[in-house]
Protein backbone atom coordinates (compact mmCIF):
# COMPACT_ATOMS: atom_id res chain seq x y z
CA UNK A 1 0.00 0.00 0.00
CA UNK A 2 1.26 3.37 -0.86
CA UNK A 3 1.47 6.05 2.09
CA UNK A 4 -1.09 7.95 0.16
CA UNK A 5 1.29 11.09 -0.58
CA UNK A 6 -1.48 12.25 -2.93
CA UNK A 7 -3.83 13.27 0.20
CA UNK A 8 -0.69 15.32 1.43
CA UNK A 9 -1.38 18.06 -1.25
CA UNK A 10 -5.35 18.09 -1.85
CA UNK A 11 -6.21 19.52 1.04
CA UNK A 12 -3.68 22.78 1.55
CA UNK A 13 -5.87 24.92 -0.14
CA UNK A 14 -8.90 24.23 2.97
CA UNK A 15 -6.26 25.51 5.71
CA UNK A 16 -7.51 29.29 4.92
CA UNK A 17 -11.07 28.71 5.81
CA UNK A 18 -10.99 29.75 9.71
CA UNK A 19 -9.03 32.57 9.10
CA UNK A 20 -11.39 34.29 6.80
CA UNK A 21 -15.00 33.21 8.53
CA UNK A 22 -13.05 34.76 11.49
CA UNK A 23 -12.54 38.11 9.96
CA UNK A 24 -15.69 38.06 8.01
CA UNK A 25 -17.24 38.53 11.43
CA UNK A 26 -15.53 42.11 11.53
CA UNK A 27 -15.89 42.91 8.14
CA UNK A 28 -12.09 42.00 6.28
CA UNK A 29 -11.73 41.68 3.41
CA UNK A 30 -8.78 39.29 0.93
CA UNK A 31 -7.39 40.26 -2.35
CA UNK A 32 -5.50 37.47 -4.85
CA UNK A 33 -1.71 36.43 -6.45
CA UNK A 34 -0.93 33.36 -8.01
CA UNK A 35 1.62 30.71 -6.51
CA UNK A 36 3.38 27.59 -8.62
CA UNK A 37 5.11 24.36 -7.58
CA UNK A 38 5.90 21.70 -9.71
CA UNK A 39 6.50 17.52 -9.82
CA UNK A 40 8.59 15.75 -11.77
CA UNK A 41 7.02 12.91 -13.78
CA UNK A 42 7.25 9.90 -11.25
CA UNK A 43 7.77 6.23 -12.61
CA UNK A 44 7.11 2.35 -10.94
CA UNK A 45 9.31 -0.46 -11.60
CA UNK A 46 9.94 -3.41 -9.55
CA UNK A 47 12.63 -2.44 -6.63
CA UNK A 48 15.61 -4.83 -6.44
CA UNK A 49 16.49 -6.14 -2.99
CA UNK A 50 19.58 -3.38 -2.65
CA UNK A 51 16.19 -0.44 -3.20
CA UNK A 52 13.68 -2.93 -0.72
CA UNK A 53 16.50 -2.69 2.23
CA UNK A 54 16.94 0.54 1.84
CA UNK A 55 13.42 1.81 1.73
CA UNK A 56 12.45 -0.94 5.27
CA UNK A 57 15.60 1.19 6.81
CA UNK A 58 13.50 4.78 6.03
CA UNK A 59 10.28 3.39 7.12
CA UNK A 60 12.41 2.07 10.59
CA UNK A 61 13.58 5.73 11.10
CA UNK A 62 9.79 7.06 11.42
CA UNK A 63 8.01 7.89 13.96
CA UNK A 64 4.30 5.69 14.02
CA UNK A 65 1.16 5.83 16.13
CA UNK A 66 -0.02 2.94 14.87
CA UNK A 67 3.29 0.59 15.36
CA UNK A 68 2.79 1.92 19.12
CA UNK A 69 -0.74 0.68 18.66
CA UNK A 70 -2.93 3.78 18.76
CA UNK A 71 -6.47 3.51 17.25
CA UNK A 72 -8.36 6.34 17.41
CA UNK A 73 -7.87 9.81 19.70
CA UNK A 74 -9.73 12.54 20.46
CA UNK A 75 -9.61 15.90 22.02
CA UNK A 76 -10.55 19.64 22.60
CA UNK A 77 -9.76 22.44 20.00
CA UNK A 78 -9.24 26.10 21.24
CA UNK A 79 -8.97 28.45 18.47
CA UNK A 80 -6.14 31.78 19.53
CA UNK A 81 -9.54 33.97 18.65
CA UNK A 82 -7.34 37.09 19.69
CA UNK A 83 -4.19 36.16 17.54
CA UNK A 84 -6.56 35.44 14.17
CA UNK A 85 -8.22 39.09 14.81
CA UNK A 86 -5.38 40.73 15.89
CA UNK A 87 -5.55 43.32 13.44
CA UNK A 88 -9.67 44.14 13.95
CA UNK A 89 -8.04 44.46 17.64
CA UNK A 90 -6.16 47.27 16.39
CA UNK A 91 -8.77 48.65 14.11
CA UNK A 92 -11.31 48.59 15.61
CA UNK A 93 -11.45 47.47 19.28
CA UNK A 94 -15.06 47.39 19.94
CA UNK A 95 -16.25 45.47 17.03
CA UNK A 96 -13.27 43.20 17.69
CA UNK A 97 -14.80 42.90 21.31
CA UNK A 98 -18.38 41.79 20.61
CA UNK A 99 -16.65 39.27 17.94
CA UNK A 100 -14.37 37.80 20.58
CA UNK A 101 -17.32 37.93 23.37
CA UNK A 102 -19.00 35.35 19.95
CA UNK A 103 -16.04 33.63 19.04
CA UNK A 104 -15.16 32.21 22.71
CA UNK A 105 -18.66 30.81 22.99
CA UNK A 106 -17.83 28.25 20.73
CA UNK A 107 -16.70 25.20 21.81
CA UNK A 108 -15.20 22.38 19.41
CA UNK A 109 -13.97 18.97 19.81
CA UNK A 110 -12.63 16.12 17.34
CA UNK A 111 -11.93 12.28 16.95
CA UNK A 112 -9.71 10.55 14.62
CA UNK A 113 -10.99 6.89 13.71
CA UNK A 114 -9.04 3.94 12.98
CA UNK A 115 -8.92 5.02 9.65
CA UNK A 116 -7.52 8.52 9.98
CA UNK A 117 -10.26 9.83 9.18
CA UNK A 118 -10.96 13.07 11.28
CA UNK A 119 -15.01 14.10 12.86
CA UNK A 120 -15.51 17.83 14.48
CA UNK A 121 -18.01 18.16 17.07
CA UNK A 122 -19.23 21.61 18.47
CA UNK A 123 -21.66 23.50 20.95
CA UNK A 124 -22.21 27.52 21.89
CA UNK A 125 -22.42 29.11 25.14
CA UNK A 126 -25.64 30.59 23.68
CA UNK A 127 -28.22 30.40 20.85
CA UNK A 128 -27.26 32.81 18.10
CA UNK A 129 -29.11 35.74 18.46
CA UNK A 130 -30.25 36.27 14.37
CA UNK A 131 -29.94 34.45 11.48
CA UNK A 132 -26.47 36.63 10.61
CA UNK A 133 -24.72 35.61 13.37
CA UNK A 134 -25.94 31.67 12.49
CA UNK A 135 -24.68 31.99 9.76
CA UNK A 136 -21.74 33.50 10.61
CA UNK A 137 -21.19 30.58 13.21
CA UNK A 138 -22.12 27.76 10.33
CA UNK A 139 -18.85 29.62 8.42
CA UNK A 140 -17.08 29.49 11.44
CA UNK A 141 -17.98 25.72 12.03
CA UNK A 142 -17.14 24.99 8.29
CA UNK A 143 -14.06 26.60 8.01
CA UNK A 144 -12.96 24.81 10.97
CA UNK A 145 -14.01 21.10 10.15
CA UNK A 146 -12.24 21.78 6.65
CA UNK A 147 -8.67 22.95 8.38
CA UNK A 148 -8.34 20.59 10.31
CA UNK A 149 -9.43 18.00 7.76
CA UNK A 150 -6.59 19.13 6.05
CA UNK A 151 -3.79 19.56 8.79
CA UNK A 152 -4.69 16.00 9.77
CA UNK A 153 -4.26 14.73 6.24
CA UNK A 154 -0.94 15.69 5.94
CA UNK A 155 -0.28 15.01 9.41
CA UNK A 156 -1.46 11.20 9.26
CA UNK A 157 0.77 10.55 5.60
CA UNK A 158 4.12 11.14 8.51
CA UNK A 159 2.61 10.38 12.13
CA UNK A 160 0.43 7.14 11.61
CA UNK A 161 2.34 5.34 9.58
CA UNK A 162 5.70 5.56 7.81
CA UNK A 163 5.59 7.83 5.01
CA UNK A 164 6.89 5.65 2.24
CA UNK A 165 5.17 2.93 -0.42
CA UNK A 166 5.23 -0.72 1.16
CA UNK A 167 8.90 -1.82 0.92
CA UNK A 168 7.19 -5.00 -1.63
CA UNK A 169 5.10 -2.30 -3.84
CA UNK A 170 6.12 -0.99 -7.15
CA UNK A 171 8.50 2.32 -7.35
CA UNK A 172 11.85 3.64 -8.15
CA UNK A 173 14.70 4.54 -5.94
CA UNK A 174 17.77 6.59 -7.70
CA UNK A 175 21.02 7.28 -5.98
CA UNK A 176 21.81 10.14 -6.57
CA UNK A 177 25.32 10.59 -4.10
CA UNK A 178 24.23 13.08 -1.73
CA UNK A 179 20.98 11.62 -1.40
CA UNK A 180 17.71 9.65 -2.68
CA UNK A 181 14.97 10.09 -4.96
CA UNK A 182 12.20 7.81 -4.94
CA UNK A 183 9.25 8.28 -7.62
CA UNK A 184 5.74 5.88 -8.17
CA UNK A 185 2.26 6.60 -8.89
CA UNK A 186 -0.07 7.12 -6.97
CA UNK A 187 -3.81 6.77 -8.17
CA UNK A 188 -3.36 9.36 -11.59
CA UNK A 189 -0.29 11.14 -9.89
CA UNK A 190 3.48 11.28 -10.23
CA UNK A 191 5.02 11.30 -6.64
CA UNK A 192 8.82 12.31 -6.37
CA UNK A 193 9.80 12.06 -2.64
CA UNK A 194 13.74 13.49 -2.16
CA UNK A 195 15.57 12.06 0.95
CA UNK A 196 19.08 12.32 2.46
CA UNK A 197 21.26 9.37 3.05
CA UNK A 198 20.11 9.45 6.93
CA UNK A 199 15.99 8.54 5.40
CA UNK A 200 15.05 12.50 6.43
CA UNK A 201 12.83 13.73 3.51
CA UNK A 202 13.19 17.27 2.00
CA UNK A 203 10.44 17.27 -0.43
CA UNK A 204 7.56 15.37 -1.69
CA UNK A 205 6.10 16.67 -4.94
CA UNK A 206 2.94 15.51 -6.37
CA UNK A 207 1.79 16.19 -9.79
CA UNK A 208 -1.64 15.18 -11.21
CA UNK A 209 -4.12 16.35 -13.64
CA UNK A 210 -5.62 18.98 -11.93
CA UNK A 211 -2.49 20.44 -9.90
CA UNK A 212 1.24 20.73 -8.43
CA UNK A 213 2.18 20.75 -4.96
CA UNK A 214 5.58 20.41 -2.91
CA UNK A 215 5.57 19.82 0.83
CA UNK A 216 8.36 20.09 2.62
CA UNK A 217 8.46 18.81 5.92
CA UNK A 218 10.57 19.14 9.41
CA UNK A 219 11.34 16.55 12.00
CA UNK A 220 11.95 15.88 15.33
CA UNK A 221 14.63 13.42 16.63
CA UNK A 222 13.19 10.59 19.26
CA UNK A 223 14.05 7.77 20.07
CA UNK A 224 11.13 6.14 18.85
CA UNK A 225 11.49 8.11 15.15
CA UNK A 226 11.33 11.58 13.57
CA UNK A 227 8.07 13.07 14.97
CA UNK A 228 6.41 15.43 12.09
CA UNK A 229 7.49 18.98 13.57
CA UNK A 230 6.12 21.06 10.76
CA UNK A 231 5.57 21.76 7.28
CA UNK A 232 6.16 24.28 4.14
CA UNK A 233 3.80 23.36 0.88
CA UNK A 234 2.95 25.25 -2.28
CA UNK A 235 -0.07 24.13 -4.05
CA UNK A 236 -1.19 25.48 -7.55
CA UNK A 237 -4.35 24.01 -9.43
CA UNK A 238 -3.83 23.50 -12.85
CA UNK A 239 -6.46 25.81 -13.97
CA UNK A 240 -8.56 28.73 -11.77
CA UNK A 241 -7.81 29.61 -8.56
CA UNK A 242 -6.84 28.24 -5.38
CA UNK A 243 -3.11 29.13 -5.09
CA UNK A 244 -1.96 28.27 -1.78
CA UNK A 245 1.40 28.84 0.34
CA UNK A 246 1.46 27.49 3.57
CA UNK A 247 4.40 27.56 6.64
CA UNK A 248 2.80 25.22 9.58
CA UNK A 249 4.36 24.47 13.30
CA UNK A 250 3.10 21.62 15.07
CA UNK A 251 4.18 20.94 18.91
CA UNK A 252 3.47 17.55 20.27
CA UNK A 253 3.03 16.14 23.57
CA UNK A 254 2.94 12.84 25.06
CA UNK A 255 -0.24 11.41 26.17
CA UNK A 256 -0.57 8.14 27.08
CA UNK A 257 3.48 7.37 25.65
CA UNK A 258 1.83 8.69 22.45
CA UNK A 259 3.37 11.80 20.75
CA UNK A 260 0.02 13.89 19.73
CA UNK A 261 -0.50 17.37 18.94
CA UNK A 262 -0.64 20.04 20.98
CA UNK A 263 -0.68 23.40 19.18
CA UNK A 264 -0.85 24.04 15.73
CA UNK A 265 0.41 27.39 14.24
CA UNK A 266 -0.18 28.67 10.56
CA UNK A 267 0.70 30.79 8.45
CA UNK A 268 -1.43 31.01 4.71
CA UNK A 269 -1.25 32.78 2.24
CA UNK A 270 -4.84 31.94 -0.49
CA UNK A 271 -5.00 33.30 -3.54
CA UNK A 272 -3.33 36.29 -2.40
CA UNK A 273 -4.73 36.88 1.01
CA UNK A 274 -2.29 36.52 4.05
CA UNK A 275 -3.83 34.44 7.26
CA UNK A 276 -2.60 33.81 10.55
CA UNK A 277 -3.99 30.70 13.16
CA UNK A 278 -3.50 28.88 15.70
CA UNK A 279 -4.82 26.15 17.77
CA UNK A 280 -4.55 24.34 21.07
CA UNK A 281 -5.17 21.04 21.65
CA UNK A 282 -6.27 19.88 25.35
CA UNK A 283 -7.87 17.03 27.10
CA UNK A 284 -6.80 14.16 25.15
CA UNK A 285 -7.86 10.83 24.66
CA UNK A 286 -6.28 7.36 23.01
CA UNK A 287 -7.49 4.06 22.43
Amino acid sequence: MKPSSLRICLPLLLICSLGAAAHAQTGAKASATPATSAAAQAKSTSPTPEQKQVIAQARRAYYSLRALGLNEFQATVKPNWEIILKDQLKTDPEGAARGLKSLNGLHFSLVMDKDGKVAMTHHTDAEPVNEQQRQGFDQIYSGLDQLLDGFFTTWSVFMLNPPFPATESAYTLDDLGGEYRLTYKDGDADVVTRMGKDFIISDIRVQSPKFTSSVRPQFTHTAQGLVLSGYAGDYAPTSGPGATKLDVKIDHQPVSGMQLPATLKVDAVYNGAPTHIELGFSDHQVK
